[in-house]
């Protein structure tokens, strides 16, 4: 069932042979188990989606069995195997709506939400508080190699001592920011794996002489309006008097909350390529002030975007390219 494809650029296989060394790179510089998602997240997420793209709803069944048997044969060995069939699902939906020009930018960023399931659920599993522990080791000892490190460069005296009274005071705040914070690192990783397993894919279509895989802008970038109700819900769960809720509630407004950022940058670069404003100038002028200003940019933007889901600020303005039903290309 595959049929359209967008204009673009062909991938080629350097490309590909050099993502998968990084990959690889990088696992190695990880702890087992947690290195081997470095590999099998993009792995599953190619073959789902080429999967899904070529034998449509069918296809998906069976990487719903799949996943359910990976989970229950997995189970056991912590939590860390969850996000390979996550991944797959996220894959097959990608794989189910490439037909035409693709989803936009925007939709792909709502295709990840079985990752985001997984990551609001992920203080409720049997094996988080050990994974929470693993990390403050590991950041612990990052702090202690630090300190040598200092002493060996010769720092002494009260220097050194200000150095260690600020490791002491920053892994107190730490030890409690930790269990809130590390579903959203997860997410935010797991969802890079995806990009790198999209284009995996993309590399493989091409080799298989299959259509182009769609190409999404980030100026068509725009959450579907379910996308809210995650912001909403995770709002609700923080304010709400249910302290055991904050991990999953911080999950959800922090990830929606990125998404809607990203989507305010999508309205400012909207707005500016409207009015004639090189790309290279646009992307210098946003670099610079999240350098220099990042919370102030960060929260202007999401709520840019989050006014967006209302205005619709782009329906007001010109296509710069002329096309105003290019789509995901």
């Amino acid at each position: 069932m595959i049929s359209g494809g967008t204009i673009g650029k062909h991938p080629t296989w350097v490309r590909a042979v050099l993502l998968v060394a990084v990959l690889g790179a990088m696992a190695l510089q990880s702890p087992a188990p947690w290195s081997w998602l470095w590999l099998a997240v993009p792995a599953a997420v190619a073959v789902a989606l080429l999967v899904s793209w070529r034998f449509g709803v069918a296809a998906l069944v069976a990487v719903a069995l799949l996943a359910v048997a990976l989970v229950v044969l997995g189970a056991a060995d912590g939590i860390w195997v969850w996000w390979i069939p996550a991944a797959a699902l996220a894959g097959a939906w990608m794989g189910l709506r490439e037909e035409g020009s693709g989803p936009s930018a925007g939709q792909r960023a709502w295709m990840l939400a079985p990752m985001l399931a997984l990551a609001a659920l992920l203080p409720w599993l049997a094996h988080y508080r050990e994974l929470v522990a693993a990390v403050e080791r590991e950041l612990l000892a990052g702090d202690t190699q630090l300190l040598e490190l200092l002493r060996q460069l010769g720092t002494s005296g009260e220097r050194l001592g200000t150095m260690e009274k600020t490791m002491t005071e920053n892994a107190a705040l730490r030890r409690t920011a930790l269990p809130l914070v590390i579903p959203t690192v997860l997410f935010l990783w797991s969802g890079l794996l995806v990009t790198a397993g999209r284009a995996l894919a993309a590399r493989t279509a091409h080799t298989l002489r299959w259509p182009r895989l769609s190409r999404a802008r980030l100026l068509d970038w725009r959450l579907p309006d379910a996308a809210l109700w995650v912001f909403l819900a995770g709002l609700a769960l923080l304010v709400a008097p249910w302290p055991a809720w904050a991990p999953t509630g911080w999950t959800l407004l922090l990830n929606a909350g990125f998404g809607y950022c990203t989507q305010g940058v999508a309205v400012a670069q909207s707005y500016f390529l409207a009015r004639g404003v090189p790309p290279p100038v646009i992307i210098m002028t946003m670099l610079f002030l999240f350098m220099i200003a990042m919370p102030m940019f960060v929260l202007s933007t999401a709520a840019l975007g989050l006014s967006d889901v209302w205005l619709d600020y782009r329906r007001l303005e010109p296509v710069p390219d002329g096309d105003p039903n290019e789509g995901d290309r």
